[in-house]
């Protein structure tokens, strides 16, 4: 289907300024924030890319596109990771100065891939016509590949297809595709939204209306019961960031998450304790030991939990399991640290940090991605923000995980909208490898989720309390985990060579007419 006029003229003649570039560009930002958890007005992302891309097709040029696509990402990562702020002075002994300034420098940074997004984008328009606009979606994806993949290791927290994952039928294409499916025919409707307007086209406006009401009529699939059932109980530990670890302290809050931990017991035969700001060790003679293994016993089941261990002479943030015996039987260490959290980047030059310095653990990573023998299955535990990256996920898969279980420690993100983006993202990880996910969490929220991206069960935040159900174990390998970002490269190939080929088209032309006969 040919849409409308390819001539590259400005759509917008009276609306050349750049207020108008400006407040279209926030309107994006501020759009897709309202469409992430929370508040979670996720039909909202339907239409955020398209004020974006009017203000594209109404730039003077390149720097000006780039310049309205930064406003949009100041906007974006601004309003989506404002929880970074609260972070860093609470937990992480910065001034509240001082943290706006570290937070200010963050948001500076990525901003950079909305304003790549915007110039890339503008060198569309210009080649293609007000057509190039729907190459948004491909555009998009190569970004959001960046965005992943550097900048200390990546940071794809809430890349835009997080907010389509309301849509429960929507939401299996990332078996095949991974989470970058979603973001594409998120910016691909909103790109013919924005086409459709700018070029006066209504079947482009009609068939963005079309493929939302199939967003909204396709069943969301469920696995109501699990084929190879087990019982888990998750236990949501509440251990506040300033517990005091004195020797009686420690003892009465021990005593406290043990008891929780063995009450009624149903029959289980998983049993996970979150990651948690907790001097927990497995050493002998450490307080934590003898508890560990007392609890396996006792509820004659499998104990997995977060615990302090080490590589070498420095600390590693580690997940470890115990028998019904009370025997040690899996350790993973976790691979992918937290910048600036779990070590610093760059130790020398943030002197102006000292305080957060002083604060972040200096953690050696992990090399093996571990799956574990728990009960004869395959049982993968990752930790903390590991399950934010689904190319790492989709490894544990990979190796014969048959069930994931992420602990984490949400407490550092108090309540703000961090751990409802977490939650989210643990959801999609769920559809894109078809496998349950057990999340365990210190303060919220712990749930269980089926391979479909459906929540089970789930706890709420700042709850002290068990939450037992029925998980399950799986064995087939989704598209997506045989061939991971398969979809997202393609996606990112053809944008690149829709922006060379036109180029070496016109320069083979002119070399013809120069030695002509």
């Amino acid at each position: 289907m040919a849409f409308g006029n390819a001539g590259s003229g400005i759509p917008f003649p009276g609306a050349r300024g750049a207020p108008f570039r400006f407040s279209m560009a926030a309107a994006s930002g501020l759009l897709l924030v309202l469409a992430l958890p929370k508040p979670d007005l996720h039909y909202l992302g339907w239409v955020a890319p398209a004020p974006l891309l009017i203000a594209l097709t109404a730039s003077e040029s390149r720097r000006s596109a780039a310049a309205a696509g930064y406003v949009a990402g100041v906007g974006f990562f601004g309003g989506s990771c404002y929880w970074i702020v609260s972070t860093m002075t609470v937990y992480g002994g910065l001034s509240l100065p001082l943290a706006v300034g570290v937070f200010g420098l963050f948001v500076v940074v990525f901003a950079g891939h909305t304003a790549l997004f915007a110039f890339w984008m503008r060198a569309h328009v210009e080649r293609f016509g007000i057509r190039g606009v729907l190459l948004a979606a491909p555009t998009w994806v190569a970004v959001e590949l960046l965005q992943s993949h550097l900048i200390f290791g990546g940071f794809p927290w809430m890349l835009a297809g997080y907010a389509l994952a309301p849509f429960g039928g929507l939401l299996q294409v990332v078996a095949w595709t991974g989470v970058y499916g979603l973001s594409f025919i998120l910016v691909g409707v909103g790109s013919l939204f924005a086409f459709g307007v700018a070029a006066r086209d209504m079947r482009a406006l009609a068939l963005a209306g079309a493929v939302i009401l199939l967003a909204f009529a396709l069943p969301t699939p469920a696995e109501e019961t699990p084929s190879d059932p087990f019982r888990v109980r998750l236990v949501q530990t509440r251990i506040d960031i300033e517990q005091s670890w004195a020797a009686d302290d420690r003892v009465r809050l021990m005593d406290a998450l043990e008891a929780l931990t063995v009450e009624a017991d149903p029959g289980l035969d998983l049993v996970v304790w979150p990651e948690t700001p907790a001097p927990l060790r497995l050493d002998a003679g450490s307080f934590f030991e003898p508890r560990a293994r007392a609890i396996a016993r006792r509820l004659d089941s499998h104990f997995l939990f977060g615990y302090i261990d080490s590589i070498g002479d420095r600390p590693s943030n580690s997940a470890g399991v115990v028998s019904p015996t009370g025997l040690q039987v899996a350790r993973y260490d976790k691979i992918h640290l937290v910048p600036f959290g779990e070590y610093v980047p760059l130790r020398s030059i943030l002197f102006f940090a000292e305080s957060m310095v002083r604060n972040v653990g200096d953690f050696a990573p992990g090399v093996e991605h571990t799956v574990s023998r728990v009960g004869g299955r395959g049982l993968a535990a990752t930790i903390c923000y590991e399950d934010v990256f689904p190319g790492l996920i989709r490894r544990f898969t990979g190796r014969g995980a048959e069930v994931i279980v992420n602990i984490t420690n949400d407490g550092w993100f108090g309540e703000t909208s961090a751990p409802y983006q977490h939650l989210r993202m643990s959801r999609v990880r769920a559809a894109e490898n078809r496998r349950y996910i057990v999340r365990a969490a210190n303060t919220g929220v712990s749930a269980i989720i089926d391979p479909y991206g459906n929540i089970v069960a789930r706890t709420e935040i700042g709850e002290r309390r068990v939450l037992d159900g029925v998980a399950g174990y799986r064995g087939d390998l989704s598209v997506y985990v045989r061939y991971g970002d398969v979809f997202a490269w393609l996606a990112a190939l053809a944008s690149v060579v829709l922006t060379v080929l036109p180029r070496a088209g016109a320069r083979m032309g002119r070399r013809t007419v120069s030695s002509g006969p």
